[in-house]
């Protein structure tokens, strides 16, 4: 009896270990989980992981990527992801690091292949000869913004890339068909974008933070100042009257501002100078059509556009 019982559980186990190999070779394989700190890597992220990959952002598109509130539901994220995927030059040296610690996810830590810097490799602009808090939120590694760069898509689309088949090598091929269908795209806008923005050489713009010196200085745009008295240092009575009279000196046409620092200041600095207040996107979803990276520097192009009076080519 015990020999014919054990030859039954013996049967039964192979049985259920030829069904569980049937079920993981016919079932998809599970999707990696992957959060991202801005919309801009999650749709660049969903662009070359296709249905690999379940993306989330920390940033929704409206925020100050300089002071984000952090969630329950963001560190719960981050403790069960697979990859995390941040811009890097201390944008979200808010948030980032606290996450990181408080999620306990070794995978996903500094130096290891599923903690993706899309700023590696990148040449970023305005790094500090030295560093003091005198100066205000000073970067260390350079201005931080490098996601409104016109290149940025490409360079970061290379780092995501690289992660997504360092930690998923089963799907190199896929990934890669993905990223060169991606590749592709970008060439296209690209195009496009620089027809727009070679018109714009010379022009002035006033920023309130300085978060599209990137987009500025590709497009030849000149930045002459900001309404912050200081990166991260809201402008008092003196500055914003020197903003003013800055403007009608220099003839300046247009006061860039994001979303988030749309405000009062922005609009009374316009009225008494006479110039235009520009909104556009900081990062993708803010505003409508910025749902994916291609469509947000769309926008940003066609809204400078107007502004400087520009035509816009067609897609």
């Amino acid at each position: 009896m015990k020999t014919m019982l054990k030859l039954l559980f013996l049967s039964l186990v192979a049985c259920v270990s030829e069904t569980a190999i049937a079920a993981a070779a016919t079932s998809p394989a599970e999707k990696l989980k992957v959060v991202t700190t801005i919309p801009d890597l999650a749709d660049i992220t969903n662009q070359i992981g296709g249905d690999r990959v379940d993306v989330m952002s920390i940033c929704k598109g409206r925020e100050n990527a300089h002071a984000v509130s952090v969630k329950p539901s963001h560190l719960v994220a981050m403790s069960k992801c697979d990859m995390f995927v941040e811009v890097g030059l201390s944008l979200e040296l808010a948030f980032v690091p606290g996450l990181l610690e408080s999620c306990r996810n070794e995978k996903i830590q500094p130096g290891k292949p599923a903690f993706v810097n899309c700023s590696l490799g990148w040449e970023a602009i305005e790094v500090p000869a030295s560093l003091s808090r005198q100066a205000g939120d000073v970067h260390p590694h350079g201005n931080p913004h490098m996601n409104l760069d016109p290149r940025a898509g490409r360079h970061i689309a290379g780092r995501v890339f690289e992660a997504l088949v360092a930690i998923d090598s089963a799907s190199k091929v896929a990934y890669q068909k993905r990223y060169d269908d991606y590749l592709a795209k970008l060439t296209e806008a690209e195009k496009r974008w620089s027809e727009i923005g070679t018109k714009w050489k010379g022009e002035k713009i006033i920023e309130y933070h300085q978060e599209y010196r990137y987009f500025a200085h590709s497009r030849g745009i000149d930045v002459i100042g900001t309404v912050e008295t200081k990166p991260g240092v809201p402008p008092t009575p003196n500055h914003i009257a020197h903003v003013i009279d800055l403007i009608k000196r220099e003839r300046v046409k247009v006061i860039v501002t994001a979303i988030w620092s749309n405000n009062a200041t922005v609009r009374r600095i316009a009225e008494e100078s006479g110039a235009i207040v520009l909104e556009i996107p900081n990062m993708c979803g803010g505003l409508p059509g910025t749902e994916t990276w291609i469509g947000m520097m769309d926008v940003l192009h066609k809204r400078f556009a107007g502004a400087f009076g520009t035509t816009v080519p067609s897609k």
